[in-house]
């Protein structure tokens, strides 16, 4: 296990964790890591200095685990990048470090529940689409009703735009109602019916410290029209004009101030209708798939970083190089079939270096982008200096690819739930 770059000075409690760099941030700040899960893969245990297998929904018994494992020692901070774990660190902070900066109890709820969300900004002035939470197929079309068609049907909780779906009738709002329970049977009682806003989409990251919000990067977000939403992909610049530019600036600040988020980060989504912007949703996490180097690489800030910072009360680090021009497209297929393409690793080093990923192996099957269980099979991330440049840059890697689907007897796409290719946001 490496040693920390500077002496330990603490020890931040990790719930559940994603990727080495989660982890090894801590450690280069000078801190041990205590990892807390149901399962800690073997993968994870080199990069902690402690683990803890435990169920993470009894609170109480993960609390007295910690207090088990630290002693009479406070840990310097409770720390999650885990979006359904953040109403427990949440708690826990407050329990184990009270006082320590982070997300608080009322912020980590007011953002997991989008119900909650909407009501709380609702409450506030602040523009959201009309609402309405239903607890049943009725109560769901008669909400519908009325809000006016279309409508969009969607959990209280979850990401990545499970379950979601726009509805053009009441048919159709029951049938999108009725499916929730299959894509999250854990979750929060009943869904939102909302109205949808017809326009450009935008996510929208930052970081909020001592209440002060700082847009890090905002992109323009390309998904499939209605009635599923599959995301096609990112683009910075924005093409914002410096007037919506600012107004949306204002607007992240009043939405966090009003769901209490003062020292953390989010990823906001917003749409521009006919009469401005709306907040679609506020996760108090960053952003999924490569969204979150992305934003790195147009801004010079690591949102991992920067959180973990942010609860141990450190300065933050400066911005480092930043580029001009990025770009993240979904691999997504207009047809079904059996997918062949060639490995490809690009040979550029550094921060302007193409991102390649595919989920599925040459030889699997996949579906088409609009398919209830189709979605997003990877992405292509590339950057530049101008728009012309990412042109060339995703052609490049395209080519190489050399991305074929296949059709014909006996290779039909095998019955799957692929929901995990939705959306990675």
């Amino acid at each position: 296990m490496p040693e920390p770059s500077t002496p330990v000075t603490g020890t931040v409690v990790m719930l559940g964790g994603r990727s080495e760099r989660e982890f090894s941030v801590v450690r280069e700040l000078g801190y041990r890591v205590v990892l807390l899960d149901e399962r800690i893969p073997w993968h994870c245990m080199p990069w902690v200095d402690a683990h803890v297998d435990i169920g993470l929904d009894d609170w109480g018994a993960v609390a007295d685990a910690i207090r088990d494992e630290l002693g009479d020692e406070r840990p310097a901070a409770v720390l999650t990048h885990t979006e359904p774990r953040l109403p427990l660190m949440a708690h826990l902070g407050s329990l184990l470090s009270p006082g320590s900066p982070g997300l608080d109890e009322e912020a980590a709820a007011n953002c997991r529940d989008k119900w909650r969300t909407r009501t709380v900004l609702a409450a506030a002035g602040l523009p959201v689409p009309r609402f309405a939470l239903a607890t049943n197929g009725d109560e769901a079309v008669a909400a519908a009703s009325r809000i006016g068609y279309p409508v969009v049907v969607k959990p209280r909780d979850g990401a990545g735009a499970f379950g979601v779906r726009c509805c053009f009738g009441e048919a159709e709002v029951r049938e999108a109602f009725g499916a929730l329970g299959g894509f999250l049977p854990d979750g929060l009682p009943g869904a939102l019916i909302e109205e949808y806003v017809d326009g450009p989409e935008f996510a929208v990251q930052t970081l909020t410290r001592g209440g002060t919000t700082q847009l890090l990067s905002v992109f323009r977000q390309r998904t499939t029209p209605p009635p599923v939403f599959v995301e096609l992909g990112y683009e910075h610049p924005c093409g914002l004009a410096a007037t919506h530019h600012e107004e949306l600036e204002q607007l992240l600040q009043d939405t966090l101030d009003a769901l209490g988020l003062r020292d953390w980060i989010s990823h906001t989504q917003v749409r521009l209708g006919t009469g401005g912007f709306r907040v679609i949703e506020v996760n108090a996490r960053r952003p999924g798939g490569r969204l979150v180097e992305m934003t790195t690489a147009v801004s010079g800030i690591d949102m991992v970083e920067a959180v973990t910072r942010q609860v141990l009360g450190l300065e933050q680090a400066g911005p480092g190089p930043t580029v001009a021009f990025a770009r993240y497209t979904s691999i997504v297929f207009d047809e079904p079939g059996t997918v062949l393409y060639d490995e490809f690793e690009p040979d550029e080093e550094g921060p302007g270096r193409p991102v390649v990923e595919l989920e599925i192996a040459p030889g699997e099957t996949v579906r088409p982008k609009e398919d209830p269980q189709g979605g997003v099979y990877g992405r292509i991330v590339v950057y530049g200096a101008s728009a012309e440049e990412l042109d060339r840059a995703e052609q490049d890697v395209r080519r190489a690819l050399d991305l074929q689907v296949v059709l014909g007897d006996g290779l039909d796409p095998a019955p799957s739930d692929s929901r995990e290719f939705k959306s990675c946001c």
